[in-house]
C-alpha cells in the first residue's frame, strides 16, 4: 500500500472567505460546500504532509519552485486584506530530501524562501479547519510541458516513497477563464470545452486524456488549473484509481471544480 494517500483538486477563488467575500461567497455556495468536503476527505485520509501545488507563486519558465524553512508564511495583502494570514509547519525534512535528490538528478528544481501564495493559502484556509496541524510542501509550477511535469512527478513520488510518514497531494487551481463574456477574460467558446473534457477525465480517472490534452483546447481556455493536476498525477503515479468531482460550477465566468482521486484497493 502507498504512502501516497490520494491527490485532491480545488479551486482558489479569494471570494470564498467571508471576510473577503463580504457576502458574494454566497454566490458560490456549492464551492465551498465542495472544498468543505475535500477538506473531510483529507481528514479521514490523514496524511501526515499536503504537498500544496499552486500555480502561482514563483512561477517560471523552466523550473518548479519549492518553498524551504521550518516555517512558511502568507497574508493575502495583495487583495487588499493583509490581516487574513496563515503560518504552516513545513516538511523541512523531506524537501531536504528533494533537494538532494533534485541536486544530484539534475531535475528543474529551486528551492528558495518563500510566501505562501493565494492559490495555496485559499484551500489551507478550509483544510485547516479541520487539520491545524497538518505540514505542508508549498511547489508553485513551473511552464514545462504537459508531459514534463507529468515525468516529474514521477520522479517526486520516488522520493516520497522513500521518505518517512503519509502524504497527500492537493492541486490548487481554477478551470476556464472564459465562461462568459463579463469574466476575468473575455469568452471563448474553448473554455467550456476544456472544463468538460477535463472533469469528465477526472470523473474516469483516464490519465491520458488529461497529459495528452491538445494545446488547442486549453490553449485558448484561459485556465490556470491544468498544470497543478498534471503534476500531481504524476506524484501520485498509476494504480488502480477511482475518483469523485464534489462540485463544478462556474457563476464568475470561471470554473471551479473539487474533487479527489484514491487509489483503489479491491
Amino acid at each position: 500500500m502507498s504512502n501516497i494517500k490520494g491527490l485532491f483538486i480545488t479551486p482558489h477563488p479569494p471570494i470564498m472567505i467571508p471576510a473577503l467575500g463580504e457576502g458574494r461567497e454566497r454566490e458560490i455556495e456549492k464551492t465551498i460546500l465542495g472544498i468543505r468536503a475535500v477538506a473531510e476527505k483529507i481528514r479521514e485520509v490523514s496524511p501526515d504532509t499536503l504537498l500544496v501545488i499552486t500555480p502561482h507563486g514563483e512561477v517560471s519558465r523552466d523550473h518548479i519552485t519549492i518553498l524551504e524553512g521550518d516555517r512558511v508564511r502568507g497574508d493575502l495583502r495583495s487583495f487588499g486584506y493583509p490581516h487574513l494570514k496563515m503560518e504552516k509547519t513545513n516538511d523541512e525534512t523531506t524537501v531536504e530530501k528533494m533537494k538532494k535528490s533534485f541536486d544530484k538528478e539534475g531535475l528543474p528544481g529551486r528551492f528558495t524562501k518563500g510566501e505562501i501564495d493565494h492559490g495555496a493559502f485559499v484551500p489551507l484556509y478550509f483544510i485547516q479547519e479541520v487539520l491545524p496541524d497538518l505540514k505542508i510542501i508549498h511547489i508553485s509550477i513551473g511552464m514545462l510541458s504537459l508531459k514534463e511535469l507529468y515525468e516529474l512527478g514521477k520522479k517526486i513520488r520516488g522520493i516520497l516513497e522513500k521518505a518517512s510518514g503519509a502524504f497527500g497531494i492537493l492541486a490548487s487551481g481554477d478551470l476556464s477563464h472564459r465562461l462568459k463574456e463579463e469574466g476575468p477574460y473575455s469568452y471563448h467558446p474553448k473554455g467550456e470545452v476544456f472544463d468538460r473534457h477535463l472533469i469528465n477525465a477526472v470523473k474516469r480517472c483516464n490519465i491520458g486524456d488529461i497529459i495528452n490534452m491538445p494545446e488547442d483546447v486549453y490553449g485558448p481556455a484561459g485556465e490556470c488549473g491544468l498544470r497543478p493536476i498534471v503534476l500531481g498525477l504524476g506524484i501520485f503515479g498509476e494504480p488502480k484509481m477511482r475518483s469523485e468531482v464534489i462540485s463544478y460550477e462556474g457563476p464568475f465566468g470561471v470554473g471551479y471544480m473539487n474533487a479527489w482521486i484514491e487509489e483503489y484497493l479491491v
